[in-house]
């Protein structure tokens, strides 16, 4: 079984299938089109915890839909061999034959020590894990709702059932975020001011380190409209001429979600994945992007044919005057990460613009409900999110640094 993704209509669609191209299985096929309408990475995510769902189950003979229909589900040990399994890389299978490549040790201690560290190597993130925990409860919970009505299901089955849910959703919940491992400073920023100096001087067309050989002016617009205003890649990919306030202030973009976008002729289209906002780029940057769009797009063939802005400039896979893919702005950023010496990447600039706005609203004087205020409109969150705490931690460590100090000062006196 593999993972195809498709358009029909102008509409994308991911599908399970066979070796011969055709559905693997009605059950998951039905499963997935409950999904249709979700962002397409969405999709595509669940479609591949899906699949190692049935993959495994399949490989230990076990059928979740006959299963289901008979009542029988599946029994704890299953459920817990499963939830062993799901933890780990495909490629550490169980049934995937194991070469030893470790050195001959005659120390138990660490030949026990090597070994810890080859399964803690061998395990997803948590949020892969907890994703492949919820693929199955759901997907056995829509089995459920296929084979027993709901008024006259047997009390047994309905019992075990909603056990086994239970079961399962404790064991998600015990999965939190992905968390780096390591220790970091907080009060370091994502990136130096001096790095961040380089890349805006390297990104510029006229650049002697600028590292495209084409396409320069596209790509200075792409990374300065990340770095100005914040947004996400995604909500850059799917920006329209329209959407640019070429007047009144002359520095307002719209910024909003939308259904799937049948002019799009891309298979992965982009989406704004935050409330609809404003977002502002500097009068010069919005001057730089009318140029753009008056002298440059409109000399690349089949840019006429439809309103993004930004377009492939390229025409060696037949996408000449298309719009430009996420993983082509993936692309650009990869390039810029290789010249810089550090990685670079769309939420990289994100947090950066953060830091900035946080620095500019202290040099204000904003109080910061204001400030967090201003924030949520500005990313788009809505009023009650938690969001603002993953940028403030910063600002907060770097309180809590000088109001340490201070209290350390205060007792070295009393000495």
């Amino acid at each position: 079984m593999r993972i195809k993704r498709y358009q029909f209509n102008g509409m994308p669609f991911v599908a399970i299938i066979d070796e011969n191209d055709c559905p693997a299985c009605p059950y998951a096929s039905a499963y997935l089109s409950t999904q249709f309408g979700r962002a397409f990475n969405t999709q595509l995510r669940k479609a591949n915890e899906l699949l190692f769902v049935l993959d495994y189950f399949g490989r230990k003979k076990i059928d979740l839909a006959e299963r289901v229909q008979s009542g029988q589900l599946i029994s704890q040990k299953e459920y817990l061999q499963f939830h062993t399994a799901s933890a780990g890389k495909k490629q550490h299978d169980e049934q995937q034959p194991f070469v030893d490549c470790r050195p001959d040790v005659s120390a138990k201690s660490l030949r026990n020590a090597l070994s810890a560290n080859a399964r803690q190597l061998a395990r997803v993130s948590s949020e892969t894990h907890k994703g492949r925990l919820r693929r199955l409860r759901q997907y056995l919970e829509t089995l459920y709702q296929h084979f027993h009505d709901f008024f006259s299901a047997d009390p047994a089955i309905v019992d075990r059932c909603e056990k086994l849910s239970s079961l399962i959703k404790l064991d998600e919940d015990s999965l939190g975020r992905n968390r780096p491992q390591g220790v970091a400073d907080p009060t370091d920023s994502v990136i130096s001011d001096e790095g961040f100096e380089r890349l805006r001087e390297m990104i510029l067309p006229s650049s002697a380190n600028n590292p495209f050989k084409g396409s320069k002016i596209r790509n200075y617009l792409i990374v300065s409209i990340l770095a100005e205003s914040g947004i996400r890649r995604g909500a850059l990919a799917k920006l329209k001429i329209s959407d640019f306030q070429f007047y009144g202030g002359f520095d307002l973009i719209k910024i909003y979600r939308s259904s799937i976008d049948q002019t799009d002729p891309r298979l992965d289209k982009p989406n704004q994945k935050t409330k609809a906002h404003f977002a502002r780029i500097p009068p010069s940057l919005m001057g730089q992007i009318k140029h753009y769009i008056n002298h440059v797009r409109s000399e690349v063939p089949g840019s006429d044919q439809h309103d993004f802005v930004f377009v492939s400039e390229k025409g060696s896979r037949g996408t000449l005057g298309m719009p430009l893919s996420l993983k082509s702005v993936n692309g650009i950023l990869q390039s810029l990460s290789e010249a810089l010496g550090f990685y670079v990447h769309p939420h990289l600039l994100r947090h950066k613009w953060n830091e900035t706005f946080d620095k500019e609203g202290s040099e204000q004087g904003l109080e910061d409900r204001l400030l967090e205020d201003a924030r949520n409109y500005a990313m788009g969150w809505t009023a009650n999110t938690t969001m603002g705490k993953t940028y403030n931690e910063k600002r907060i460590a770097e309180r809590a640094r000088a109001i340490s100090a201070a209290h350390q000062k205060r007792v070295d006196k009393k000495r």
